[in-house]
């Protein structure tokens, strides 16, 4: 077949070398590569500030790529030990620019430290731009001593022990020796300005944790721009699928070429898995003899007796329930700390649905996460009007900057989401069934999907295997010897703790999204 795809400008050189190399792999595929503006494009591949031009105009994305921008410090910093533990926050990072020549150490470091501060700048309006975003200030005050490229940067700021500056994240990738930066580190960003590295900020060690740290929200957003595979509707063809898997694997290594950074392995492989048509549902044949007439009669049966109790219990429901454990919840984690209402229907993926008077549903997350999750400080939500599919990502749980998403329990079109949870996201601990629902939805297969729901007394015989595995998990993915099995289990006995996940790291967030959240579909 033919496919179209267009371009932003900084992108056509990319983007015409997917083409080419998926093509050379596939012959009988033919790629036309345009530019944004012309019409007719199945794909289109844009950087961050065109995505925002374009955002009404598209119903799907995905990020396929970044343009990242890291601060650098020589390694030979005689301060390096104190700005490894403090950071620098963004307010500090503005002054090198507002003392215009005289700042010192001293400045940035409450004291600490009287050389003065040597800002190095590449010749890159696109590093420029995004050290005025990051800093608040106008890109006409971002001064400093000239430097021709990243190789220059790298070069100039290994041999000026007082030396910063910012290069791209592929400039560092590219003098990156032996899995390690010779003679050069990543300057630490105080990103909550406390005047120390918090543990959740600890990203810069390494490359791979900074790609990690990036990929859940750690590292700012004004650093770090996407680039974005688009479409006006979601994309089910199947060349443009294999297309879009390519540049999510061996593509990546031309995202690089580019002079962008590819993304991390960990969020290559939930792309992937989340592409369209990963999700499908099967749908009955046409013949219909007299058995499968029976049992279509009878479901049609306990449906409306299942109605009927939702609208009777209607009003306990939109009651706000809250944790059995309360807000603060330092105890074990067990089937007697849990809410399971009667009137709603479950679904494996941790979420509830209820079906209002006015045959639109309700969704939210069960009590069971919330518990393992801890607090919630905030949620990714999809737009009014979007589509989503059962088993598909519907929202996302941040808690600091650790992320997991959340697959939808039935399919319909988003109406409304919660404006009291987008305020406060904390909601979904204190009453996950009451004022922290999520969602409204007007369903579009409600009769044959809740047949694959469960309700409360089936809920709670499945709830007892996922404390099993939950169990399971953590016996794999939590080493005894580290400092976080502390937060697990409980000294008395093994039980499991109330919001474990809230001080693990990202990587035990990571597994358990792979591991537990997405094999339960």
């Amino acid at each position: 077949g033919t496919m179209t795809v267009s371009s932003t400008p900084d992108l056509h050189a990319i983007t015409s070398k997917w083409a080419g190399e998926f093509t050379a792999d596939n012959p009988r595929v033919t790629i036309k590569v345009v530019g944004l503006d012309e019409a007719g494009a199945d794909l289109s591949f844009v950087s961050g500030n065109f995505n925002r031009n374009a955002k009404g105009n598209t119903q799907w994305k995905t990020i396929v790529g970044r343009d990242v921008v890291v601060p650098v410090i020589s390694g030979s910093n005689p301060l390096i030990a104190e700005i490894g533990s403090k950071g620098i926050s963004i307010a500090r990072f503005s002054e090198i620019f507002k003392q215009k020549g005289s700042c010192t150490w001293s400045n940035l470091l409450d004291g600490v430290g009287n050389a003065p501060v040597n800002f190095y700048l590449m010749d890159n309006t696109s590093v420029t731009e995004k050290i005025a975003g990051f800093t608040g200030l106008e890109p006409s005050l971002i001064s400093g001593m000239p430097v021709a490229g990243g190789a220059e940067m790298i070069d100039a700021i290994r041999k000026d022990p007082n030396g910063i500056g910012f290069c791209k994240l592929t400039d560092l990738l590219a003098a990156e020796e032996n899995n390690q930066l010779a003679g050069i580190a990543m300057m630490p960003i105080d990103k909550n300005a406390n005047g120390r590295l918090d543990y959740v900020e600890n990203i810069y060690g390494n490359l791979a944790d900074l790609s990690r740290g990036i990929w859940i929200g750690k590292y700012p957003e004004a650093l770090c721009g996407n680039i974005y595979a688009v479409s006006v509707i979601k994309p089910e063809n199947q060349n443009e699928n294999a297309f879009l898997r390519y540049i999510l694997t061996a593509g990546q290594a031309t995202i690089e070429t580019g002079g962008f950074t590819s993304l991390a392995n960990s969020e290559r492989l939930s792309k992937i898995d989340h592409l369209p048509g990963a999700f499908q549902v099967v749908q009955a044949s046409e013949g219909v003899n007299m058995i499968q007439l029976i049992i279509t009669i009878l479901a049609g049966l306990v449906i409306l007796i299942a109605i009927i109790s939702f609208v009777i219990r209607y009003r306990a429901i939109n009651k706000p329930a809250r944790s059995a454990s309360g807000d603060i919840r330092r105890g074990a984690l067990s089937m007697n700390t849990l809410t399971m209402p009667k009137g709603v229907l479950y679904d494996k993926t941790h979420t509830w649905t209820f079906m209002e008077k006015d045959g639109t549903v309700r969704i939210g997350i069960d009590d069971f996460l919330q518990h393992v999750t801890g607090t919630i400080t905030s949620i990714k939500f999809k737009l009014p009007g979007e589509k989503v599919i059962k088993g598909e990502p519907i929202l996302t749980l941040v808690q600091h900057g650790k992320r997991l998403h959340i697959n939808s329990p039935v399919s319909g079109i988003i109406l409304a989401d919660n404006s009291n949870v987008v305020t406060d996201a904390t909601l979904v601990n204190s009453a996950p069934f009451g004022e922290g629902w999520i969602y409204k939805l007007e369903p579009t297969n409600w009769v044959r999907e809740i047949q694959f729901l469960l309700r409360s007394d089936n809920y709670g015989e499945w709830i007892r295997t996922e404390f099993t595995r939950l169990k399971d998990f953590l016996a794999q993915n939590v080493k005894p010897e580290e400092p976080e099995y502390a937060y697990v289990i409980l000294q008395d006995g093994g039980e499991i703790a109330d919001s474990l996940l809230e001080n693990l790291p990202p990587e035990i967030w990571e597994d358990f999204q792979t591991q537990f959240i997405d094999s339960s579909k």
